[in-house]
């Protein structure tokens, strides 16, 4: 067997496996022997069938797919034994060749970062300033959060809340049928239908009103026309909203605060810390940029990115879940399939991964690791978070995958601290740079199989086996026949 490799753009390798004659006609038979044994070769009895015999039936073309599907993997394995990259996932086959025999498989491998002079990278650090009317701003939401709603002989008006009994159709189709329904009535609400709050707008209590409203069509589709929707409402209260003054009564109903002072600084207090808070992410985002532009290369496969889109994807599907809405509802919401909404988030996610790979790179460079107590505390604050899952949190954490991902995630916050440092220049100084090395590289997992699972890391998983176009035949070769004289085997 001869390996050659070709070293392409955007960290894929392009790898070459030859066979000699002997060698292919030797995997060819072997496989004639299996197929002799699994298909009704007509004449023979089975696994009886010579190596010409098996060829002539199924065909040269389906043996050599299922030969490359029997030993296709270790041919990819024992190549990638010998060049000198270590694949980031899976290699895809690109072609197959087999007079002479020649596998063309290209192989992605681990990104690539030269950070250039990052160290040179300077961007000022501005906090805004925290104003009085933000705080007072603040205070007023805290008096409607303290609000009392008290009930009112006048009309309705925006802002109040009212109680009703509804009735709405369309045609002979009820859409709406609920009573004493709580309403806030606000312009461009659309509770319980669009435009009904202007509607009762006017209304007192124990009155009635019939009105039609103009609803949107119930399709997209070009010509499609809006429904009109007939209501009939019963206003039974009016409610306005009794707002408690600013003073110290406000400060001691809010919280522990003796003085409308004291929950004053107080606020200004938490709006300073939001506003620092708000101010680093954006400043952190805004160093990474500048890094990422600094950067001699930052160079990934495209499998990469795929990665970050299903990370992403699954993230989503989690959150959605988690607040009782399933991922295909989302989808259908906003009108598109899984495939357009993967798409959308594909921008966003490269340039997370760039981020990710520089602050990577500085860890490496900046000599930035989690110490094992370091580790351990995150485990237990992380575990502490689950609450009566904490055990079971712990337990999935507690090992050498779920260490060296809690280790990883610990770095990078290590360098970003460290970027933040750097932006404002006041960085430590280095005492040796380590040379540029490719980030993000992985084990050499060469052969290890898909079915393996692994505590997602930054680090790319085992590889699985390399894909080859045949699937499989299926047994329909020939039905079974009388046993006829043997040929002579070769």
């Amino acid at each position: 067997m001869k390996v050659t490799s070709e070293r392409l753009d955007n960290s894929q390798v392009k790898v070459l496996v030859e066979l000699d004659a002997a060698e292919v006609e030797d995997k060819l038979r072997q496989t004639t022997r299996k197929l002799s044994r699994e298909f009704n070769i007509p004449g023979y009895r089975r696994g009886k069938a010579p190596h010409h015999a098996v060829i002539r039936v199924l065909g040269r073309e389906a043996v050599q797919q299922q030969a490359l599907e029997d030993f296709g993997n270790d041919l990819y394995e024992a190549a990638i034994a010998e060049v000198e990259y270590t694949p980031y996932e899976v290699g895809q086959l690109e072609d197959v060749e087999w007079d002479p025999f020649v596998m063309t498989v290209l192989v992605p491998i681990g990104p690539e970062v030269d950070l250039g002079d990052y160290r040179s990278v300077r961007l000022p650090f501005e906090v805004e300033e925290v104003t009085e009317a933000a705080v007072e701003e603040y205070l007023e939401g805290l008096r409607e959060e303290h609000a009392q709603w008290v009930p009112v002989e006048r009309a309705a008006q925006m802002g109040d809340q009212v109680v009703v009994d509804v009735k709405a159709r369309v045609g002979d189709e009820t859409i709406v049928e609920e009573e004493t329904m709580e309403l806030l009535l606000e312009a461009d609400s659309n509770q319980p239908l669009p435009g009904f709050a202007e509607q009762v707008v006017g209304l007192k209590a124990d009155d009635s009103a019939d009105f039609d409203l103009s609803l949107p069509a119930e399709s997209d589709e070009e010509g499609a026309e809006p429904r009109q929707a007939q209501v009939h409402v019963d206003l039974h209260t009016v409610r306005e909203r009794d707002m408690p003054a600013m003073d110290d009564e406000l400060a001691m109903m809010v919280g522990d605060y003796e003085t409308l002072d004291a929950l004053k600084a107080s606020v200004r207090e938490r709006l300073e810390e939001e506003a620092r808070q708000s101010a680093e992410s954006e400043y952190l985002d805004k160093v990474l940029d500048a890094m990422v532009e600094a950067a001699n290369r930052i160079e990934y496969p495209p499998q990469a990115i795929d990665r970050e889109a299903d990370s992403a994807m699954m993230q989503m599907e989690r959150n959605l879940a988690s607040s009782g809405l399933p991922f295909e509802t989302f989808l259908r919401m906003i009108g598109k399939t899984r495939e357009m909404y993967r798409q959308e988030l594909r921008p966003t996610v490269e340039d997370r991964l760039k981020k990710r790979l520089v602050l990577e790179e500085i860890a490496r460079r900046e000599g930035l690791e989690p110490s094992p107590e370091d580790v351990e505390a995150e485990i237990e604050r992380m575990s502490e978070r689950m609450g009566p899952q904490a055990g079971e949190m712990r337990e999935l954490l507690d090992t050498p995958g779920g260490r060296e991902s809690v280790t990883a995630d610990l770095a990078i916050t290590q360098a970003q601290e460290r970027a933040l440092q750097i932006a404002r220049g006041e960085a430590p100084e280095l005492e040796e740079a380590p040379a540029a090395a490719p980030a993000s590289e992985p084990e050499a997992e060469t052969a290890a199989p898909a079915s393996e699972p692994e505590v997602e890391t930054a680090a790319p998983a085992s590889e699985p086996e390399v894909e080859t176009p045949a699937e499989g035949m299926e047994a329909q070769a020939g039905e079974e026949a009388p046993a006829a004289t043997e040929e002579a085997a070769e």
